[in-house]
């Protein structure tokens, strides 16, 4: 059995409309998880003050390489993501709701939110540990309508995880997701190939990292990237040598059918198609940059032809820009909540 239990924080600088609280949840299903990472998870959540009998609640999901709390962080010259949520919320901009920063990185830098032999089960902590928990601990909406999930990159790609394999979700905003492995996961592959041959084992990398012997490397986020996708989505027997195994041979760049083909299971192009009876009666929303770096767009546009083929409700915009500065168009997307939410 998982408990939660929630804290009351106070942050280094003042919120207008809203109370900050922890939601710690020490997870069953984290625990002994295959990377050794804490199953006690610390998730920030926004609250309106007030008295509220029932309120919208928002799902927050980070990016690769970044935390739930990260959010939280001071930033000079300017508001960070939360200050501005609780100045446009006090403006009447954003809906009033309940904020959620989920937490679920991982030691190679992220989750993608989901179920792997690699990482562990964080697909069924989210939704079976730290759902209810908000339920539980929070006046949230019982109306699935009222329950959104989003995020960008690797959080826009856990956010249609979620939204095609949960319940409770009836909205989900996808920017800039992770798709399309073919234009945006294998160029990362042959890129970091020649990095990657250097070593045996995860275990020879893991002991380097902690030494803190290749964090200045230019070729570092590409090689924690790479890894981590690894472990989130090859099959258990990848790991049972501790061999670096990659859908790619690292000396020639022969593509590995077999383990490809798994990798692919867990692309949104794939896997949304063979979840329509979820999707039935919900609402997505997908953002991406035309010029984004990642090649994103071609996976995003996919998605948005795949999504109204099954009929459902799918709002797509692209903008001039590229992988960065995503944090305006999460923004942009709440400010559209507040229409939807509050007519």
């Amino acid at each position: 059995m998982f408990t939660s239990q929630l804290k009351s924080i106070e942050l280094p600088f003042p919120l207008l409309t809203h109370e900050t609280h922890i939601l710690e949840v020490s997870s069953h299903f984290l625990k002994k998880n295959p990377l050794g990472d804490s199953s006690v998870r610390q998730n920030y959540v926004l609250l309106p003050k007030g008295d509220f009998q029932s309120l919208p609640v928002i799902f927050h999901l980070s990016g690769y390489f970044s935390t739930g709390f990260q959010s939280f962080g001071v930033k000079t010259l300017s508001d960070n993501y939360v200050q501005k949520i609780d100045l446009k919320t006090k403006e009447g901009k954003f809906p009033k709701a309940i904020h959620v920063f989920v937490e679920a990185t991982s030691f190679w830098g992220g989750s993608q939110f989901i179920n792997s032999p690699g990482c562990g089960k964080y697909l069924d902590y989210i939704l079976k540990e730290l759902v209810p928990s908000v339920a539980k601990n929070f006046p949230a909406s019982k109306k699935s309508k009222e329950w959104c999930v989003m995020g960008a990159s690797s959080g826009g790609y856990g956010a249609l995880q979620i939204i095609s394999q949960s319940d409770q979700f009836g909205l989900g905003c996808a920017i800039a997701p992770d798709s399309f492995f073919e234009t945006s996961l294998l160029p990362e592959l042959f890129e970091a190939g020649p990095e990657l041959s250097k070593y045996k084992s995860f275990s020879e990398i893991k002991k380097l990292l902690k030494k803190d012997e290749l964090q200045d490397k230019r070729s570092f986020f590409n090689l924690m990237n790479v890894i981590a996708m690894a472990h989130c989505y090859s099959p258990k027997d990848a790991f049972k040598k501790d061999y670096l195994d990659f859908p790619i041979d690292l000396y020639s760049g022969e593509i590995k059918k077999a383990l490809w083909s798994q990798w692919k299971k867990h692309d949104p192009v794939v896997f949304l198609k063979k979840r329509e009876k979820k999707l039935k009666g919900k609402e997505v929303f997908l953002d991406v940059g035309k010029y984004d770096n990642f090649s994103l767009q071609y996976g995003t546009r996919q998605i948005a032809s795949i999504l109204k083929k099954q009929k459902v409700k799918t709002t797509y915009t692209e903008f001039s820009g590229t992988h960065f500065g995503l944090t305006k168009r999460r923004l942009l997307f709440l400010a559209e909540l507040k229409c939807k939410w509050e007519k």
